[in-house]
């Protein structure tokens, strides 16, 4: 669960990068645009020794 310092650093990070955004003329409609992109990265899933065929048993 996120402490509340946790909670507030994000949401600090989050303002930051939408303001930053802003500031180069970026509308709130492209921010939302850009955030529901299907281009996005995904999430890398860290490969562990139980899901590695060439280290499982």
């Amino acid at each position: 669960m996120l402490k509340q310092m946790e909670i507030e650093e994000y949401d600090a990070e989050w303002i930051n990068l939408i303001m930053s955004a802003r500031k180069m003329g970026l509308t709130m409609e492209d921010i939302r645009a850009f955030l529901r992109s299907p281009f996005q990265p995904k999430k890398l899933i860290q490969n562990t020794n139980e899901n590695d065929p060439c280290l499982s048993p």
